[in-house]
């Protein structure tokens, strides 16, 4: 028969007697939460407050030690000669506490990341925001079911809200990417003479030559090499037409053009339009006289606006800017009507003047004073 093993009370626990295995250790469980420690003369530098005696912080301390650092329980057992606080007071003091000792043990510029992390965390720590979030939280628990079903219906219309945004952004943008043109790689300034804008167009001409339904025509003489288009060049049925018969197609299209005044159709070609004296100053167009010989190319009235500005050094377009700006010239005159840029010649030469009679100025003071030095030594 077999005997019954005898058990002992060791550590709040029944063991056989006879066991050989040594008791399992529970020390490691036994955790003790780390406060912030001080003295007197840290407390009196660095860590005092009006409302916080030094009595009280150790209180407060000794307490979140006791609690093993949960605050519902410190501010439960929380009592200090009948002083009110509040769960966010206490975090407060707490956490200021921990983040002046944190910086004097290891100054911020020598701080890690985990360090600075916590630094910012316990320094951030703000009472007011965590009180409000705290009510909002129970106001938002403790609501009634019609105020729930009224949120619903008020989330349902945000979402289709913003759904027909979405929806309306979307179309926006398709209209803005149909509306919009294609920028050219190059510029136009290149076709800014008589010249290039008929290789421009003998360009042109001969690409559209080479479709199948050309649209353009070539105007004047034919240059060398280059044929009619099929749509330019007789009918062979009218061919063999006599001169009996009233000539070619060709022979009449140039009685049709002399009987037009004779004016070759060219791109270039423009019909005189006599204008009266007051629509010449509206639309700024000036008649030379035949003897005035006129620079060779397109030019804009806006150029004798813009080019004057602009001198052989830096410096010098500068102060031309400072004393134009200073006169109350504005940099973009909107219209260069001929009286403007007249006007604004005029201005430009005192300007020029100016500047001379400065130069003149700032050379004899320069003078002046070398002479002076001398006569001092």
């Amino acid at each position: 028969m077999r005997k019954a093993a005898k058990w002992t009370q060791q550590d709040r626990r029944w063991r056989r007697a006879d066991a050989t295995l040594p008791p399992p250790d529970f020390s490691k469980y036994n955790v003790q939460v780390e406060i912030p420690e001080y003295d007197d003369e840290i407390y009196e530098q660095h860590l005092r407050h009006d409302d916080w005696t030094k009595a009280e912080t150790d209180y407060l301390l000794e307490t979140y030690r006791e609690c093993n650092g949960k605050w519902p329980v410190v501010w439960d057992r929380y009592e200090y000669e009948d002083k009110t606080r509040s769960m966010e007071d206490l975090k407060a003091r707490f956490y200021k506490v921990s983040a002046q000792l944190l910086q004097l043990k290891t100054p911020i510029q020598s701080m890690g990341t985990a360090e600075f992390d916590l630094y910012n965390t316990l320094n951030t720590f703000d009472p007011a925001k965590e009180e409000s979030r705290k009510s909002l939280a129970k106001g938002h628990l403790y609501r009634k079911a019609n105020e729930v079903d009224e949120e619903t219906v008020l989330l349902g219309e945000l979402q289709r809200i913003m759904v027909n945004q979405a929806a309306l952004d979307g179309q926006r943008e398709e209209l803005r990417k149909r509306l919009d043109y294609p920028h050219a790689s190059t510029n136009g300034y290149q076709y800014s003479t008589s010249q290039a804008l008929t290789q421009l167009w003998q360009q042109l001409l001969a690409q559209d030559r080479m479709k199948k339904n050309p649209r353009l025509k070539p105007t004047g003489k034919y240059t060398s090499g280059m044929q009619a288009p099929q749509s330019a060049r007789p009918r062979e049925s009218n061919a063999g037409l006599t001169e009996a018969g009233g000539g070619s197609a060709r022979d009449r299209r140039g009685t049709r053009g002399e009987s037009l005044g004779g004016a070759p159709n060219t791109p270039g070609h423009a019909v005189p339009v006599s204008l009266s004296a007051a629509d010449q100053t509206r639309m700024g167009v000036v008649i030379f006289p035949p003897e005035h010989k006129a620079s060779g190319g397109i030019s804009f009235a806006s150029d004798r606006l813009t080019k004057p500005r602009v001198a052989k050094s830096t410096i010098q377009s500068e102060k031309i800017a400072t004393i134009l700006a200073s006169a109350g010239v504005p940099e973009i005159i909107p219209l260069p009507t001929p009286k403007v840029v007249e006007a604004f010649e005029g201005i430009m030469s005192k300007v020029h003047a100016l500047l001379d009679m400065r130069k003149l100025a700032e050379k004899d003071e320069i003078e002046l004073k070398v002479r002076r030095q001398e006569a001092a030594s």
